[in-house]
């Protein structure tokens, strides 16, 4: 119950309805009834076990896999006895059990992202997980579900082309934050955070502010999930001064530690389907900390840098791309830049983008009173 959107749903729902949460460990709303599952992570399953999951897995025996799963056992036996108008479901794993929950007027499950090339760079992922992601869909969600939601209006395209399913979009909006844009002056300060994940390339972002001609500088607030990569960006910068590797903040500190920088970078190579449609917290992260953004040319960051109008994309994720519009940065263009991530943080926030999922239950229960009349 940690994971920030569901947060937000329940955060959204609570507003008009009666809420009771469920999930693995204790509940962050205190004042919420909820039904706390066991954590599968403090009790491994042994050797015999796993060889036994990855064997349903291979040979296709889904039923099999959801019946000998411990975690959708306990959390069926614990929700079966309740009476529920709407289940929600915080991702597509959870939708198998949602459907088996007695519920009056059916399940709303979150997809997130597109969950059947969600670990298409790992060959065991896409010989064992994939083929069931893929069978949860065509089985459980496209027949079952009332309605669904996703993070990107290209994957709720894709849902709807292989699927069938068709959804509302949710983006992952940052909460709204009462700031105003700081002033801008040489060095132009551009920032990035999150992951250190080689797939993403952020080798791009170092190469491009070591060539460019501005003055720049440029923070990186990264995890230390993959030291070995991190430590590949290190050797990479070779210590220029411009370059500065800072320790990662709570989250709840983050958009307050953007706030002091002017530019946000937010290049991800698109080399899995969904890096290629991503759209990231940390791209609304920039926007509540009031920055100017510059992305790649992701369609769907795109979409919002040239409606909003609070930066601009590169021609290509390559270094040289990104040399050119650093190239082009001057404090009078990055200060309207601000302005109107400013104009618009409102608009672009969790809790303006959050109101979905009320319209989304609203919607449901009115369809099925009206065909019950």
């Amino acid at each position: 119950m940690t994971e920030p959107r569901g947060i937000k749903q329940v955060m959204e729902l609570r507003k008009h309805h009666d809420v009771t949460t469920a999930g693995i460990g204790p509940s962050p709303f205190p004042d919420l009834p909820h039904i706390e599952f066991s954590n599968p992570s403090e009790s491994s399953p042994g050797l015999v076990s796993k060889l036994a999951t990855a064997a349903r897995h291979l040979f296709r025996m889904h039923r099999s896999a959801l019946r000998h799963n411990p975690l959708l056992a306990e959390a069926h036996a614990k929700l079966a006895g309740g009476e529920w108008d709407i289940v929600v479901s915080n991702d597509l794993l959870g939708v198998p059990l949602a459907n088996r929950v007695k519920s009056r007027y059916g399940v709303v499950a979150d997809l997130h992202e597109y969950a059947p090339r969600q670990g298409e760079n790992r060959i065991m992922w896409r010989l064992l997980i994939a083929p069931y992601f893929d069978w949860i869909l065509r089985k459980e969600v496209a027949p079952k579900v009332v309605a669904a939601t996703s993070v990107g209006q290209g994957i709720l395209d894709e849902y709807e082309r292989v699927y069938g399913i068709r959804g509302d979009l949710a983006i992952n909006a940052t909460p709204w934050q009462d700031l105003e844009p700081l002033p801008v002056a040489p060095p132009i300060r551009l920032v990035h955070s999150g992951l250190p994940a080689p797939a993403r390339k952020l080798e791009v972002m170092i190469d491009a502010v070591l060539a460019t001609q501005t003055d720049v500088t440029l923070d990186l607030y990264l995890m230390q999930n993959n030291k070995a990569y991190l430590e590949e960006l290190k050797q990479r910068a070779g210590g220029d001064p411009r370059i500065t590797f800072r320790d990662p903040v709570p989250y709840t500190e983050l958009v307050t530690t953007l706030h002091g920088y002017d530019v946000g970078l937010s290049l991800i190579a698109p080399t899995t389907f969904n890096l290629e449609w991503c759209l990231p917290n940390k791209f609304f992260d920039f926007v509540q900390a009031r920055l100017g953004v510059i992305t790649g040319p992701s369609p769907e960051m795109v979409r919002y840098v040239n409606e909003y109008g609070f930066g601009e994309a590169t021609d290509d994720f390559t270094a040289e791309s990104l040399t050119a519009a650093l190239d082009g940065l001057t404090p009078e263009k990055v200060s309207l830049w601000k302005q109107h991530s400013h104009l618009h943080a409102n608009e672009l926030s969790g809790e303006r983008q959050a109101v979905v999922w009320s319209e989304v239950v609203e919607r449901v229960v009115s369809g099925a009173e009206k065909r019950t009349n």
